[in-house]
């Protein structure tokens, strides 16, 4: 991409190179395309090429952008863009500020890990919502605090904005069905009932928990 740029036009990409833009593109934008009042987490630039486009500014000012003219809108500034009957083709570049230079990747790698799981059913499975985060990660704590939980302390232990008795109840029994979630009985009272990770997904938490330094 950068280099279709840099071989098409390569004084206009040496320029928006040398202000510091890490992402360089050529961009068509359509015939009579208004953009009404956005703002990017990025200082924005364009380069007509083709056609003519109307920026307005945040402080309201309109420029009439032609071939061959530049412009650049800083990070978070609000602005309208509009194109005309034949369209435009710009250089578009982008530059981040430093502390925003990874943010993409450190949230991509996040989605990954929550929504994906590492491709890993089971931390798929407790990480598809909150109130399944809050549980197992309860459960797997036990493990290092040796106090295991009754189904009633664990349903005490979820903050009622994550998910009601009923919730929780559901996600404890849909764990123990799918096996992640195992029942005990304590040898002094066979009354007392408490709740534990299977070992097998004790271990896939906890090198997920070590990898993810949460």
């Amino acid at each position: 991409m950068y280099d279709i740029v840099k071989n098409l036009y390569p004084s206009q990409y040496k320029k928006i190179k040398e202000l510091g833009y890490e992402t360089i593109e050529i961009r068509t934008l359509e015939s009579n395309l208004e953009l009404e009042n956005h703002m990017h987490p990025f200082t924005a630039c364009m380069y007509i090429l083709e056609g003519e486009v109307q920026l307005e500014d945040s402080t309201n000012k309109e420029h009439n952008l032609k071939p061959g003219d530049f412009i650049a809108v800083n990070s978070n500034d609000m602005h309208k863009e509009k194109t005309f009957s034949r369209g435009a083709k710009v250089i578009y570049g982008k530059k981040f500020d430093q502390s925003r230079k990874n943010i993409v990747n450190q949230v991509n790698a996040s989605l990954n890990d929550l929504y994906l799981g590492d491709n890993n059913k089971f931390i798929a499975y407790i990480t598809k919502s909150p109130v399944s985060y809050i549980l197992y990660l309860t459960l797997y704590k036990q493990y290092y605090s040796e106090i295991w939980h009754s189904q009633e302390e664990i349903i005490n232990l979820v903050p009622r904005i994550y998910g009601s008795r009923s919730t929780i109840i559901n996600l404890i029994n849909e764990g123990i069905e799918a096996e992640y979630i195992l029942k005990r009985i304590t040898s002094s009272d066979r009354r007392s009932v408490y709740y534990e990770l299977g070992l097998e997904f004790y271990k896939i938490l906890d090198n997920w928990v070590i990898e993810r330094k949460i």
